[in-house]
């Protein structure tokens, strides 16, 4: 039994990712050179004939070095393990992606991404079953992301020919979507070629579920097991425990259909619903094309899913300020981003129980956890208080019609709670409104979600946690349950950091601004929150920033997607495993 668990160590480690394997990784590297080469620059730097030949001739002499290895291997288990050693699903898939790839590149030179994909997986486990710690892994894997955007970006292909981009804009833009914040230096829809376009959705897609969750859903669908590191990992990173391989398989199989089923449904009602082009305000480019408009229409489902408030119209949602699909569609898809992939998973299981006429399962009342009753109760409210104090404000303040006030309410009560979207510009909403949309974006979303700010819960566990004080109860409770003094720690440590950054960002932005007079402090606020926050929404200065704010912005977005979760993860595993085994002698201070 020693010797069969000493083998299982050596077989995950990630010292098995040998030599052969670096250059089969080489060689699939090659490949993709030749495709980015072909397809990122306006005109080819090379022949595209050129070009193909050396895609082919690198594929062909990595799939003539895999059937050699295969060849002399030994048994089923050895050829399969030569052939991909990522998983049986891997094995297949590239099995079959290899030779695939070689025979049609001439006509579809992108088949090669499939095999390096299925490489960087490969490399991107091991990382994350290794000895790594998980925040690091968080923190690593969000700014690999980010780099790796900025550089694609920078292609002369991903821009149009007369208005490149500069690195820190292509910097800016990248840390924006990989962190779902929707802040914008550029035009997306006009600044932004297809392919420009493109990686930023395919940057919002993956900064949004959240690169260590999109590893697992892609290791699960291969049949890779990822190990008990892994699994604290993922099920730290998504907001839910999977305490067992097949709950970890269960919840990355969830969220991978949830949001591929939303965004689906999403993209197919917009594009049916929206109306022609000369009801838009700025109508996206070629939105009369159908094959444009349901590029479109995906590219806004997946934005408003994950939170991210990026638009390919000038205006955002200004010309749909009162259109159906505003405030039903996108809003829908905003609030089931913002509410976490848990509580999407227990309202599942609950209406799937009534469904079937189920109300006791392994001797339990089948019900929402008192998780997800928090986080629906608390969205409502924030939802409500944020409805009335706009409402009023559009009302008093911006002199603004009965139903159109109502409608501006409605929206950016949900919007601002992450998602960065506007039916009306913030700068002009009335103070209280602007005041409102600051405490929402502060707030942000809930655990386990696409949304950032310091999150509902721990929004709600102090505000329990005071009416308990003042009511003279011992502790804190919610739904007839007491909460734990630990969480009421890390809910209160996780919004004392929050506010900290907040306030850093905002103190930062006073000096790199200092020397344009005509920005005030509610504004360099309001952008400060809204980065930290990954909401987006802003009263009109990011454009107008200077390289030094731009900077301190992008590390606002980056520290408020990553680096609080990825605290938040590390005092976790300290509560966990390692428990103090003495203790102090107690000595009250004054409060007040």
């Amino acid at each position: 039994m020693l010797q069969r668990r000493t083998l299982q160590i050596v077989e995950d480690s990630p010292a098995q990712v040998t030599a052969l394997f670096w250059v089969r990784f080489a060689l699939a590297v090659i490949a993709n050179a030749g495709t980015i080469l072909l397809f990122g620059w306006r005109e080819p730097v090379f022949p595209a004939q050129a070009l193909i030949t050396a895609q082919i001739g690198a594929l062909g002499a990595d799939l003539m070095l895999t059937l050699i290895v295969a060849l002399r291997a030994d048994g089923p288990n050895g050829r399969r393990r030569a052939v991909a050693a990522s998983g049986t699903g891997a094995a297949v898939i590239e099995a079959v992606a290899l030779p695939l790839s070689v025979f049609t590149s001439w006509a579809v030179p992108l088949a090669g991404a499939i095999v390096l994909g299925i490489r960087f997986l490969r490399i991107y486990l091991r990382v994350v079953r290794s000895t790594v710690p998980p925040p690091m892994v968080l923190l690593l894997s969000f700014a690999l992301l980010i780099v790796v955007g900025g550089l694609s970006l920078m292609l002369p292909a991903a821009t149009p020919a007369d208005k490149p981009i500069s690195a820190l804009d292509a910097l800016f833009t990248s840390t924006s979507a990989v962190c779902v914040t929707g802040l914008v230096v550029r035009d997306t829809g006009t600044e932004f070629t297809r392919l420009g376009q493109v990686i930023i959705l395919a940057l919002i897609q993956l900064g949004g579920l959240g690169i260590v969750v999109f590893g697992a859903i892609f290791a699960v669908l291969f049949g890779r097991s990822l190990g008990l590191r892994a699994a604290q990992t993922v099920s730290g990173a998504a907001g839910e425990a999977a305490n067992t391989p097949e709950a970890l398989r269960r919840l990355v199989l969830f969220i991978a259909s949830a949001t591929l089923i939303t965004e689906l449904i999403g993209a197919v009602t917009l594009m049916a619903g929206w109306p022609g082009a000369e009801v838009w305000e700025t109508a996206p480019p070629g939105f009369e094309d159908p094959a444009e408009r349901a590029f479109h229409a995906l590219f806004y489902s997946v934005s408003a899913f994950n939170n991210a408030g990026f638009a390919t119209a000038a205006n955002s949602l200004h010309g749909l300020r009162f259109h159906w699909t505003s405030h039903l569609v996108i809003a829908g898809l905003i609030v089931m981003g913002g509410i976490g992939f848990p509580v999407l998973d227990d309202l599942r299981r609950v209406a799937m129980a009534r469904i079937n006429g189920i109300r006791i399962e392994a001797g339990r009342l089948i019900r929402l956890s008192l998780h997800s009753k928090i986080v629906l109760t608390t969205s409502a409210a924030l939802y409500l208080i944020g409805l009335v104090m706009i409402f009023a404000s559009e009302r008093v303040q911006s002199l603004e019609s009965t139903g159109g006030a109502l409608l501006d309410a409605h929206f950016m009560s949900v919007s601002a709670r992450t998602a960065g979207y506007e039916t009306i510009a913030p700068a002009s909403l009335g103070p209280l409104a602007r005041f409102t949309l600051i405490a929402l974006m502060f707030i942000g979303g809930s655990p386990g979600s696409t949304a950032g700010g310091a999150k509902t819960i721990a929004f709600a566990v102090l505000v329990l946690t005071v009416w308990a004080t003042i009511n003279g109860r011992p502790h804190a409770q919610a739904f007839k349950r007491a909460l734990p003094d630990e969480m009421i720690r890390k809910a209160a440590t996780f919004v004392t950091l929050h506010l900290l950054l907040v306030v850093t960002i905002t103190g930062l932005l006073t000096v790199t601004e200092s020397r344009l007079t005509s920005f005030a402090l509610e504004p360099l606020l309001f952008e400060a929150v809204s980065a930290c926050s990954t909401v987006g929404l802003s009263l009109n200065i990011t454009p107008t920033l200077s390289p030094e704010g731009r900077m301190v912005v992008i590390a606002g977005m980056f520290l408020g997607r990553v680096g609080l979760l990825a605290a938040l993860i590390g005092i976790v595993a300290v509560a966990r495993d390692r428990t103090a085994r003495y203790a102090y002698p107690t000595e009250g201070v004054l409060i007040s």
